[in-house]
């Protein structure tokens, strides 16, 4: 009945998401695939927990996958905001070529939708992965991975809270410091390196994300019209900005589990215990 209760509010809370993402009326021809990729995507959270399995049985892993998957949709709420302020500005949208340009948008729209859904896919398989009964992950290593995702994420968010680059020194040691310390301080070094790059990924683009959408004239302005003379800030340079802006936090979406369990390798690798060879190990005589 528990499975049944959360099928249920996945597909109500997914079916608004979809609602509030349709750009009812516009003339963008990339909507259409990004309303087929946000169906997709609902789909998909909402038959993967009956796929992989029960949650393990202790309260570290229950917390954490309740808490991982509410973080998705959160994020699928900051992208549907983000698309609904800064990808409205091509609904109506008329180009010189009109005819390349839809082209244009169709490819882009087709390539976006498929890595978006094997994207999101992927934080929920880990999510439910490694929580389930089949995976022999440790409370500790869940703990101490997500702890120090989530402190890393918002000790970068409180230098760069609407994706400022003036601020971004701090990308130069806080993540490698924090995902090292994960593959350092947990046994299972290399997942808990997995959870830490997932968790800041997932908690930042989320935040950071939602802050440019709700103060979009405190994103660094990019011109779209480079004549000095042109007066500035209009609604479509803030859109547009707002988007370009947030493209470095869907990347990052990408790279931070992979850079967590790059790192978290090489933090294990301090701690894991080395193997004696040669005589050292040879049995005494007699």
């Amino acid at each position: 009945m528990r499975g049944v209760g959360y099928t249920l509010l996945s597909l109500v809370t997914g079916s608004v998401l979809v609602w509030l993402d349709w750009h009812a009326g516009s003339a963008n021809p990339a909507v259409p695939f990004t309303r087929a990729a946000m169906i997709v995507i609902v789909l998909l959270l909402t038959v993967l927990p009956w796929v992989l399995g029960p949650v393990a049985p202790h309260r570290t892993a229950r917390i954490i996958r309740t808490a991982g998957y509410v973080s998705i949709y959160a994020l699928l709420a900051a992208l549907t905001a983000l698309s609904r302020f800064a990808g409205s500005r091509f609904d109506h949208f008329t180009a010189f070529d009109q005819a390349n340009w839809e082209a244009d948008m169709r490819g882009g729209a087709v390539v976006g939708a498929v890595l978006m859904i094997v994207l999101i896919g992927g934080y929920a398989v880990a999510v439910l992965a490694l929580t389930s009964q089949r995976m022999a992950v440790e409370p500790r290593t869940l703990t101490i991975g997500t702890g120090l995702g989530l402190a890393l994420a918002l000790a970068v968010y409180a230098f760069m809270p609407v994706g400022n680059t003036s601020h971004a020194f701090v990308l130069a040691f806080l993540p490698p410091a924090a995902l090292l310390a994960a593959g350092v301080l947990a046994r299972q070094g290399v997942i808990a390196g997995l959870c830490a790059g997932g968790a800041a990924a997932l908690l930042l683009a989320t935040l950071t994300i939602a802050t440019m959408v709700l103060l979009p004239g405190q994103v660094d302005l990019e011109w779209a019209n480079p004549d000095p003379s042109v007066p500035h800030g209009t609604l479509f340079e803030l859109q547009m900005s707002v988007g370009d802006a947030a493209v470095r936090y869907q990347l990052g979406l990408l790279l931070g589990p992979l850079a967590g369990l790059a790192i978290g390798f090489l933090g294990s690798s301090f701690t894991r215990p080395r193997r004696v060879s040669g005589p050292a190990n040879a049995a005494p005589a007699g």
